[in-house]
């Protein structure tokens, strides 16, 4: 996935930096990162974004696997 697409991904979905670095569990500033095209996304990245995007994923599950509460 490009920096392109991946922002792309970012704005169709509406979700926000900060969300995608929740849910992939790094950072804001790699999240930044991967939109400048800086670094490459990694492919568990897209595959992450792309699962919660599709409802594949919820937040309650991520937190179960996590063991954290749930962004509000």
């Amino acid at each position: 996935m490009t920096n392109l697409e991946f922002q792309k991904l970012l704005h169709d979905s509406g979700l926000r930096q900060v969300d995608a670095a929740w849910i992939c569990g790094v950072y804001v500033r790699q999240v930044r990162a991967w939109c400048l095209g800086e670094t490459e996304v990694p492919q568990y990245a897209e595959l992450l974004l792309q699962a919660y995007v599709e409802n594949l994923i919820t937040p309650e599950w991520l937190c179960s696997k996590i063991d954290v509460e749930p962004p509000k």
